[in-house]
């Protein structure tokens, strides 16, 4: 679900976003999540439309990909600015009379070729960035401890 992406995302990128009210998911990011290959879609409300695609220009993008039930998810970054070709094009079709709903999409080749790799998790686990790990030590005294030396 959407927002399973929007709790993920909240967590990585330290965004509680807001309580309440329609608009963009976070305080300063867009959600979106797709299966790999298939296309980011954006949805506008009648009475909120014009202004989130207005916001949706100002804020940061995260773009999940996932295949193979979720055994490999992709994050990817854009900013709104880089997505201009598409917010600008729907601000100037937007409709009038509002119709039912307006839905949008952002094409996965877009994201992939113009966007950031963020992280690349494989079978739950990160493979990209490559993390720096320390080895945790074997064993520590008590003297060891208080010394600030530790076996490993």
């Amino acid at each position: 679900m959407s927002s399973d992406w929007e709790v993920f995302a909240s967590m990585l990128v330290k965004d509680l976003g807001r309580k309440f009210g329609a608009g963009i998911d976070l305080a300063n990011y867009e959600v979106k999540s797709a299966k790999r290959g298939g296309s980011y879609e954006y949805q506008y409300h009648k009475n909120t439309g014009l202004e989130k695609l207005a916001r949706d220009t100002e804020v940061g993008h995260l773009f999940f990909d996932y295949f193979d039930n979720l055994r490999e998810v992709d994050l990817r970054y854009l900013h709104g600015s880089k997505l201009s070709q598409y917010f600008g094009r729907w601000m100037d079709e937007y409709p009038n009379p509002y119709p039912q709903r307006y839905r949008k999409n952002i094409p996965y080749g877009f994201v992939k070729q113009n966007g950031i790799l963020l992280m690349t998790l494989k079978d739950g686990e990160v493979i990209f960035p490559n993390l720096a790990t320390e080895a945790s030590p074997t064993s520590v005294t008590a003297e060891q401890g208080e010394a600030g030396e530790l076996e490993g």
